[in-house]
């Protein structure tokens, strides 16, 4: 990986942590500094958000994290402006009044826009066992 590429890398990376402590406990404050102005989210059940129905879902306790929750990576890509990073979704939250529980393979796009990494995307997939 060129150092450009790798710089790009390390950076999302650290972004991905302190995006991860935000959903762990729930601050949407935090959580609005790194989602893209056009971020978009589709839920392992097809529920689709964009930054700010997000952002509400979070703040009206809607969609509610468990500090359990964790994000895995198992692969990436690099290309200029964009990370792509591949993982696991792992723990538990609350959808409304119903407990749910992770175990998704998801998708987090990020984006560099005036030397600012943002997340764009984030799609979540239950994952099939058989």
């Amino acid at each position: 990986m060129s150092n450009p590429d790798q710089t790009a890398l390390d950076s999302v990376r650290h972004l991905e942590q302190v995006r991860l402590q935000a959903i762990r406990t729930n601050d949407a404050d935090a959580m609005a500094l790194i989602l893209d102005d056009k971020f978009i989210y589709i839920s392992n059940r097809g529920k689709i958000f964009d930054k700010q129905s997000y952002l509400t879902a979070v703040r009206s306790h809607e969609l509610t994290y468990s500090t359990d929750l964790d994000l895995t990576e198992t692969d990436c890509r690099v290309d200029g402006d964009l990370v792509i990073l591949v993982g696991l979704m792992r723990g538990h939250a609350r959808i409304g009044l119903e407990q749910d529980v992770f175990l998704h393979r998801n998708m987090r796009v990020w984006r560099e826009r005036g030397h600012k990494w943002r997340l764009l995307a984030w799609q979540s997939s239950d994952l099939l066992h058989g």
